[in-house]
């Protein structure tokens, strides 16, 4: 079988498939009056392309901690038929801090994640933000403890991905441990800071050097509507602020011609009856 390779006619029935998931997300926020805001690429190319950054092949939102889990519970019962919100408590097999919206009917298989018993399809992500402190030894401690719970969820997947024997030994010994001891480690955390008074908040189950400096709170308190392809979505009123925090001043430059690629290695897609290969 072939390397898969990305066509921009796969490539952007791809991106359409996502859009449908954010349509859908947006229809329950709005109607229950749940905020979130667009994030990463995702917001960089509402901006920078009106809608999807041609070379992108994900959607990424946030929300506030609360209102993730309220729009958790309603996706019980308001979420369509046509897709499943996807968690470690709905799923699992699924071992990741955060929700997804999965299109049910498709197939969108990770390079290296083939062993994944989690139910599998095209998705977008849903980061829950959590508070952080900013005080140094808290702000140490929540860091360090969420990155070795989500080295604990990853486990499965770098051990039998990595190659440095170091790392691969690390993950092997990791993976004999529950991964609920991985979950319960974010709840933790969670619940110990949820009411602390802190400008700062991260997705605990994340891992960059943006969520280790943490995201100003009143980007998600200070929202307005954009447009995203011909979809009318959430974001921050600084939206300036928020790029510039994730990508440098510079961020509506384009990158070289060598970098315009998406982002994930993926073996095949089904969009529902057709293999992509």
């Amino acid at each position: 079988m072939g390397r898969f390779i990305y066509t921009q006619e796969i490539l952007r029935k791809l991106q359409l498939t996502e859009r449908e998931m954010l349509l859908e997300l947006d229809r329950i926020c709005r109607k229950h009056q749940i905020d979130y805001i667009l994030d990463g690429g995702t917001l960089l190319g509402a901006v920078r392309h009106g809608g999807f950054i041609p070379w992108d092949d994900d959607v990424d939102v946030r929300m506030l901690r609360e209102n993730y889990e309220t729009f958790c519970r309603l996706c019980e019962t308001e979420l369509s038929s046509d897709y499943f919100l996807q968690t470690y408590r709905t799923d699992p097999g699924y071992r990741w801090e955060y929700a997804r919206i999965l299109k049910k009917g498709t197939v969108y298989k990770r390079e290296g994640q083939h062993k994944m018993t989690a139910k599998n399809g095209i998705f977008i992500d849903i980061f829950p933000d959590d508070n952080l402190p900013a005080a140094r030894i808290p702000n140490r401690v929540c860091t360090c403890l969420s990155w070795l719970c989500r080295k604990l969820l990853y486990s499965e997947v770098g051990a039998l991905n990595k190659t440095r024997l170091s790392s691969w030994l690390g993950f092997r010994i990791l993976n004999l441990f529950p991964k609920e001891w991985g979950h319960k480690g974010i709840c933790y955390l969670v619940e110990k800071y949820r009411h602390i008074d802190t400008n700062l908040v991260r997705c605990l189950g994340w891992g960059s050097k943006e969520e280790t400096n943490g995201f100003q709170k009143r980007w998600h308190l200070e929202t307005q509507d954009i447009l995203f392809e011909d979809l009318t979505v959430r974001a921050p009123k600084d939206i300036q602020g928020f790029l510039e925090y994730y990508f440098g001043t510079d961020y509506m430059t384009l990158p070289p011609k060598e970098k315009r690629t998406p982002r994930h290695t993926v073996t095949y897609i089904d969009f529902g009856g057709q293999c992509e290969k």
